[in-house]
C-alpha cells in the first residue's frame, strides 16, 4: 500500500493526464458495451411474448439465463423476484422468463419438466440447467446474494458489476 502511494505521490501533470485520458476512454468503452447489451435487451427482465423472441434473444446474446416457469407457481415467484433485481444489475448477461402454459412446446423442447426450470446458455448452447432451488440452498428464502453467487459459479454473471469489474482490469 505504501509503494501505491509513493507511486501516486510521484506522478507528474504528464502522468496525471495519461492516465486521465486512459480512464475516458474505458469509460467511453465501458457505456458502447452497456448500451449494446441495452439494445439486445439486457438490463431488464425480459417476458417472452412469442417464440421468436426467445430463439433471437438466444442467438442475439453471448449469456442467458432462461427462467421456465409458471405464474401460480411460488417458488416461480421467488425466481422471478431474484432475476429482476440481477437484470438490472448485470447488463453482461440476458435474464428472460418463458411461461410455460403459454409456450409448452418451447419447454417441451427443452426438456422441462420440473419448475422452477432455470437454463444457463452460452454462445447459443445450453450447457446447464438449475432444477428447483437446491443450488440455492433447498430453501424458498434464499438472498439474491445467493443466487448471483450460482451464477457466477458457472460463469454467467461476473462476481461485481461490470463498471466495478472493468475499472480494475489493467
Amino acid at each position: 500500500l505504501d509503494d501505491e502511494i509513493d507511486r501516486i505521490d510521484d506522478l507528474d501533470e504528464d502522468d496525471v493526464t495519461v492516465l486521465r485520458r486512459k480512464r475516458v476512454a474505458q469509460l467511453k468503452e465501458m457505456a458502447k458495451r452497456r448500451d449494446g447489451w441495452m439494445a439486445k435487451g439486457h438490463g431488464r427482465y425480459n417476458i417472452i411474448s412469442d417464440p421468436q423472441e426467445f430463439f433471437q434473444g438466444m442467438k442475439d446474446s453471448e449469456r442467458v439465463v432462461c427462467h421456465f416457469g409458471r405464474g401460480a407457481t411460488m417458488r416461480c415467484k421467488i425466481i422471478d423476484k431474484h432475476f429482476q433485481i440481477l437484470a438490472q444489475k448485470h447488463y453482461e448477461t440476458r435474464f428472460q422468463y418463458v411461461d410455460v402454459e403459454k409456450f409448452p412446446n418451447i419447454a417441451q423442447s427443452f426438456n422441462v419438466v420440473m419448475l422452477p426450470h432455470i437454463m444457463l446458455v452460452e454462445k447459443q448452447n445450453t450447457f446447464h440447467s438449475i432444477i428447483g432451488l437446491d443450488d440455492f440452498g433447498g430453501r424458498d428464502d434464499f438472498s439474491t446474494d445467493r443466487m448471483e453467487e450460482v451464477l457466477c459459479h458457472y460463469g454467467m454473471v461476473n462476481d461485481r458489476d461490470m463498471f466495478e469489474a472493468d475499472q480494475s482490469e489493467e
